[in-house]
């Protein structure tokens, strides 16, 4: 006897369905997430504002929301202006527009951006000024941990300053701004900045430091550890943190400005008188270009540049060029024996 065929038995298409619903899942499951945290974020900012203005600050803004999905959160504030009471300078900004973002899946970190163009009221001296900020890209980084600020960088290009009113501004141009700033276990804040091309405003350089050292600073680096913060950040008193034997400890520092071509480090503190002092072990690779151009502005007399070149010949020599020492004693800044400027107390 001959049995029937057997029948093959279609394969199942549920096998094809289950990634797009397993897909479909996802999409939804974030957009739920998106959505609540936005709520979270919007009403987060609106209470910042809030203690923010309790402590004294004026903040107005006409409109903010959160945008980015669904990749990121970013808070827009549009027709922002902000004014700190004099306890806190009691200057003043506007900016059109403000922003700040982070990845959906880190919170943790925002990166804050604002318009290219910023307008800041303040005080110099005892009279009023306004000025216009514009850059082509201004960025802050900020890095919590629990709540707690621990990083915090900045990043700004192409940046001029123009006096609306009041005095002209020392710096009127930068090419380019970085500084970051964080805290170490310990407790130590290290922190650093790095400024390429700073021009000086031509009416506020002096005639003769202007044509020795040129009106733009090529390099300005410094990298730096600030012992005992958490002194100086509660006590809000130097002497304090003074006597808790304070120090800013310059692990790096470079200066290329024309004839001057320096790079050092060293210690720095406060004095009684809350005036800097320390020492630093500066390297010039060109001794005698600096030297002459100390004596073209007027920093130096005569007697003063032949000691400089004086111990000029004496100094170590490094690869690099010589090495002298930096001194901050006293109220007054020298490099070797020579007096080039003084330092007063700081407010």
């Amino acid at each position: 006897m001959i049995g029937k065929p057997a029948t093959d038995t279609p394969p199942s298409r549920l096998g094809l369905y289950v990634p797009f619903a397993l897909l479909a899942v996802a999409i939804l499951v974030h957009a739920v997430y998106w959505v609540m945290m936005s709520g979270r974020i919007h009403q987060s900012a609106q209470a910042w504002i809030e203690d923010k203005i309790e402590a004294g600050y004026a903040i107005e803004y006409s409109a903010m929301n959160v945008r980015g999905y669904p990749f990121r959160f970013t808070l827009h504030l549009s027709d922002n202006d902000v004014s700190a009471p004099a306890s806190a300078g009691g200057w003043r900004i506007s900016v059109e527009h403000a922003t700040a973002s982070a990845q959906f899946y880190n919170l943790n970190h925002w990166i804050v951006g604002l318009d290219e163009r910023v307008v800041l009221d303040t005080v110099i001296g005892a009279e009023d000024a306004q000025y216009e900020l514009l850059s082509e890209q201004a960025q802050f980084s900020l890095m919590t941990r629990n709540g707690v600020t621990r990083q915090i960088g900045a990043e700004i290009t192409g940046l001029t300053v123009q006096a609306l009113s009041g005095p002209q501004p020392l710096a009127s141009a930068v090419d380019r701004l970085a500084m970051t700033g964080r805290m170490s276990e310990t407790g130590e804040l290290l922190s650093g900045f790095i400024v390429e091309g700073l021009r000086f405003d031509a009416s506020r350089l002096d005639n003769p430091l202007q044509a020795a050292f040129g009106e733009t600073v090529q390099l300005l680096q410094l990298d730096s550890v600030l012992t005992e913060f958490d002194t100086l950040s509660l006590e809000g008193d130097p002497l304090a943190w003074t006597r808790a034997d304070g120090r800013l400890i310059i692990r790096q520092t470079r200066l290329d400005w024309g004839p001057a071509a320096l790079t050092g480090s060293g210690e720095v503190t406060l004095d009684r008188q809350i005036r800097p002092a320390g020492r630093l072990s500066v390297v010039v690779s060109d001794p005698e270009s600096l030297i002459s151009a100390l004596e073209d502005a007027r920093l130096v007399y005569d007697e003063q540049g032949a000691a400089l070149r004086l111990a000029a010949m004496m100094a170590p020599r490094r690869d690099e060029g010589i090495a002298l020492p930096f001194l901050l004693q006293d109220g007054g800044l020298f490099l070797g024996p020579a007096r080039i400027g003084d330092l007063g107390a700081l407010n």
